[in-house]
């Protein structure tokens, strides 16, 4: 045992004692199964994992030798080996409708893991594979995490690193998602999943652009989490980007954290989605991969071992030269520290006096007007989501659960079919209003070619003003470089080649939108026949079916997400507002001798952890039947 640890053995407990005696434990009949492929890991005995779950049990061994033995049977049952080694071919689907990414580390070494739930399309992400394969991916990754991530940053700090931070994304989180079943489901087993299986690998969580309608899933998540976990995690309005800007770059570096949430990296250079889809840590080092395959997974999470590759390092360079290199960043770190300006006043900076009351009480007088009309809205908001975890609740119970669940695949087909419909038409719009303009400018480019052929002839068969109409000479309120001094021919040259560049960009506009209306075709039809197979499943369906029961939870659950929309839209116009007066409150008190003692702006935008907190809870579960299951299944 070591580092913090040794923190977590409660008072009067022998800690190396326990430890003792789980390792025995987990050495005879309790440990993995003789001969399966857990049993030839070190790993699965090292003391690194018997930590980990005794710090997880509160140093109890028999509840530690319970939660390893659950531990063991599961990696069996899902053929976590297997999982390892096969191909994944929907992990492109995956982390297109499920975004996700390990991307970098943090200033402790540690892996940093971004998730963004807002961004799921559960309903797409459906027709492309199954629930059971979406879990079995999230169960390989987590088991990744422990046998390639971790002791890839462990390697490369020199030190065991064995947990993670977190950054969750809910930008976009809408109604349909929280409320969707399937999703609640995934969301539930993967967190039972990582609690019950890989404990102790969440280092710190920070929640970021928590929209109103996070306090029905975090009263939903909640109450599966332990009290540790929920200690280590940090949530930020979607209205605080200054302030989890700052929170994230205190825990990142700017070239580690992607540019999307205030870092520096764009991992293809220009798409800030691209660190999304990138690959990047110690664990793409080739370096790092092979120290990896070369030595034992417990022997790298160790204290001894956490210095392999380090130490490697350091044989290859001279010792003076490493330690040249350590005093000149000490010397740099120092001077940078030097250098540095207290927070504060600019330098040179005067600040004014007796004008600046008058504005400065406006300000303040603004913010308060703002902040009463921000709260009226959003208490209207918050009374619209509580009525309706009410009444979600109410209609769980009402109509049934496993009821309700089996009629969300009609449900998404035919809201997917329906909304391929609406792209289709958006799209053919599209085309249709390029093909207008190249219609116009084909038009344009003959007159102007026949009346070129006629100037050179001798004829100008068009003046100067329709000319201009036909090819602006103009930009930006003034005449082009190109057309000052040029002579009648070169000018009307000019114009032709203009307009000919016109029609060659509308003809490139053009094929690009036929390929997408072509790709929306084929969507179209794709939606078309899933919606046609769910409803054959019911078209001959007797009262019992499941989505005619369940049509009243839908319909509601669709007037709701209206409704909720309509008021997130006013309720972000109020709060950009509300934004813009605080920023300009605080730079007035920065200027006011008197007031820099007042609220900063990470003050202003404050929110806690209970504030999300909201009425509900989960539905108990129910005994009905529908045409496509039987009781036994239902309960």
């Amino acid at each position: 045992m070591w580092g913090n640890n040794l923190k977590t053995i409660p008072q009067g407990v022998d800690g190396p004692a326990r430890l003792e005696a789980l390792r025995r434990r987990v050495n005879g009949p309790q440990g993995p199964k003789p001969g399966s492929a857990e049993d030839k890991i070190s790993y699965m005995r090292s003391d690194h994992m018997l930590v980990r779950f005794l710090i997880a049990r509160q140093w109890d061994v028999e509840k530690a030798v319970a939660m390893l033995e659950g531990h063991y049977r599961w990696l069996a049952e899902t053929n976590m080996e297997q999982l390892l080694k096969d191909p994944f071919p929907e992990e492109v689907h995956i982390k297109r409708f499920y975004p996700q990414a390990y991307h970098g580390t943090d200033k402790s070494g540690r892996p940093l893991y971004i998730e963004r739930p807002g961004q799921i399309d559960m309903p797409r992400l459906l027709q492309v594979t199954t629930c059971e394969r979406i879990l079995q991916y999230v169960y390989a990754q987590s088991e990744l995490q422990i046998r390639r991530r971790l002791p890839a940053c462990t390697l490369v700090k020199g030190e065991v690193v064995d947990k993670s931070l977190n950054i969750m994304d809910l930008e976009g989180l809408s109604f349909r998602i929280v409320t969707h079943t399937t999703a609640r489901k995934v969301v539930k087993d993967v967190v039972s999943m990582l609690q019950s299986h890989y404990p102790e690998c969440s280092g710190r969580m920070v929640i970021i652009n928590a929209p109103k309608v996070f306090g029905i899933a975090w009263s939903f998540i909640k109450p599966q989490l332990d009290e540790k976990t929920v200690a280590k995690i940090s949530i930020f309005g979607s209205d605080q980007r200054e302030a989890y800007v700052k929170c994230l770059l205190d825990l990142v570096d700017a070239e580690q954290l992607p540019s999307l949430y205030g870092g520096k990296c764009r991992c293809d250079g220009k798409d800030p989605l691209s660190c999304m889809r990138a690959v990047k840590g110690p664990w793409a080092d080739p370096e790092v991969l092979k120290c990896i395959e070369e030595h034992p997974l417990d022997k790298v999470l160790s204290p001894e071992g956490a210095t392999l590759l380090v130490q490697a390092r350091e044989d290859k360079a001279a010792l003076q030269a490493a330690s040249s290199t350590a005093e000149h960043e000490e010397s740099n770190e120092e001077s940078e520290e030097r250098d540095a300006v207290p927070p504060g006043l600019p330098h040179g900076f005067q600040a004014r006096t007796g004008a600046l009351r008058p504005e400065l009480a406006k300000a303040e007088q603004q913010v308060a007007a703002i902040t009463q009309e921000c709260r009226e809205m959003d208490e209207v908001h918050m009374k619209t989501l509580t009525d309706w975890v009410a009444e979600f609740n109410s209609l769980m119970q009402e109509i049934g659960r496993a009821v309700i669940e089996r009629a969300q695949g009609y449900y998404d087909s035919r809201a997917l079919w329906q909304q391929a419909v609406q792209d289709f038409a958006y799209q053919q719009g599209d085309l249709d209003q390029v093909n207008k303009e190249l219609e116009g400018a084909v038009k344009n480019l003959a007159v102007a070619e026949a009346a070129f052929e006629a100037f050179l002839q001798g004829k100008d068969v068009l003046s100067d003003e329709q000319w201009e109409d036909l090819a602006p000479a103009k930009a930006d309120g003034g005449a082009d470089a190109e057309f000052q001094d040029a002579d009648p021919k070169l000018l009307r040259m000019i114009r032709v080649s203009r307009l000919g560049d016109t029609v060659a960009a509308l003809q490139r506009q053009r094929d690009l939108a036929s390929s997408e209306l072509a790709a929306k075709r084929e969507e179209l039809d794709e939606a078309r026949r899933r919606f046609e197979f769910e409803d054959s499943q019911h078209g001959s369906c007797t009262w019992n079916c499941s989505v005619k029961r369940a049509a009243p939870f839908y319909e509601k659950r669709r007037m709701h997400e209206l409704k909720v929309d309509q008021q997130l839209t006013q309720l972000k116009k109020v709060e950009q507002r509300l934004h813009d007066a605080r920023k300009r409150l605080v730079e007035l008190q920065a200027e006011s001798p008197d007031g820099r003692s007042r609220r900063s702006q990470s003050q202003w935008d404050e929110l806690s952890l209970q504030s999300f907190e909201i009425a509900g809870g989960e539905p108990t579960q129910d005994e009905f039947m529908s045409c496509d299951e039987d009781s036994s299944e239902d309960k």
